[in-house]
């Protein structure tokens, strides 16, 4: 009898656990991500990434390109194998008796209601699960669209000094707002979806310029314009700056990466390759106009990068974006 009721009420907890991880995962994720999704991207990222690491870039960007899929066929696998054992100890709890007839399951027994639950549950988590994966592909989309559109004038982090060359060559300061704006929202929508679905973080860029690169392009362009020209720079590159360093400090720290704030107190990650000299008067050239002598914009644009620049290349690194990027074949 005691066998009995402790099987019903494991059987009922999981079957619960099940419905509480689905629900969470799928319709309320909002600033944490149920248990299990952030346990399976652990899980799978934790033996992929070392694997890749020993591979050749070719084979290193399969195993990572397949990460993301393995974390949601794992997690819809967990669901279905925990509602089947949890709906299999309610019959055995409740006295009925479980026998396989080919490659179903029948359940005798006085547990009527039970099995209906169960034959109402699984197609139901199969369309919760196809539900998640719809919007985990429409914030993938969102995140890559304006990646892409960025691609194809930039590459690296020196590329921000012509792309704010061009905005200001091409333009009005309207013009260049309306360019910070836009990566505004999509840092937005970046950080919100990321955060409820940990997966889409593993989701690789489908072009050469990695997402995360691509935040910092155009956020080296914000503090730019706010560090040599703070009352003339738009409304929208401050806001940019701030929450595109809030997004990615995030979410480098919730993939497992800790930098000490303060003590990094100079970035060139990707900037190596330019004077900040060159940078400033490129800037200049193109009509920005100058209210802090050099000394001055070299110190407070430090003081901007070093607050998204180093996790920024932190995360890439852990995502191997800066080995197996190249690895991907040109179109």
């Amino acid at each position: 009898m005691a066998i009995a009721v402790l099987s019903v009420i494991a059987g009922a907890v999981l079957v619960i656990w099940v419905w509480l991880s689905v629900i969470r995962t799928v319709i309320i994720p909002h600033e944490c991500s149920s248990r299990i999704a952030r346990a399976t991207v652990s899980v799978v990222i934790g033996t992929a990434t070392p694997i890749a690491r020993r591979l050749p870039p070719v084979a290193a960007l399969w195993v990572l390109d397949m990460a993301a899929p393995l974390i949601l066929l794992a997690t819809v696998i967990y669901w279905l194998v925990a509602l089947m054992v949890g709906f299999g100890l309610l019959v055995f709890g409740l006295g009925g008796k479980v026998e396989p007839v080919g490659f179903a399951i029948m359940w005798r027994g006085p547990t009527t209601v039970v099995m209906a639950v169960a034959a109402i549950s699984v197609p139901l988590v199969l369309v919760a699960f196809t539900t998640h994966l719809v919007r985990l592909t429409e914030a993938y989309s969102r995140r890559e669209r304006l990646v892409n559109s960025l691609a194809a004038r930039a590459s690296t982090p020196v590329d921000a000094d012509q792309l704010l060359v061009d905005h200001l060559r091409g333009g009005s300061r309207d013009n260049l707002d309306l360019l910070f704006r836009s990566w505004l929202d999509w840092v937005a929508d970046v950080h919100a979806t990321h955060v409820g679905y940990p997966v889409l973080v593993y989701y690789r860029s489908a072009r050469q310029l990695a997402w995360v690169e691509a935040a910092v392009i155009v956020m080296d362009a914000a503090a730019l314009v706010t560090t040599l020209a703070p009352t003339w720079a738009p409304p929208h590159a401050r806001v940019l700056l701030d929450g595109g360093s809030a997004c990615i400090r995030d979410l480098t720290e919730r993939a497992g990466i800790r930098l000490s704030a303060g003590t990094t107190t100079v970035s060139l990650q990707g900037r190596e390759e330019r004077t900040f000299g060159d940078t400033v008067l490129m800037a200049l050239r193109a009509g920005l106009p100058q209210e802090r002598n050099h000394s001055q914009a070299w110190n407070i644009f430090q003081a901007e990068r070093t607050r998204y620049a180093p996790y920024a290349a932190q995360l890439c690194a852990r995502l191997q974006y800066d080995r197996v990027m190249t690895a991907r074949p040109r179109p």
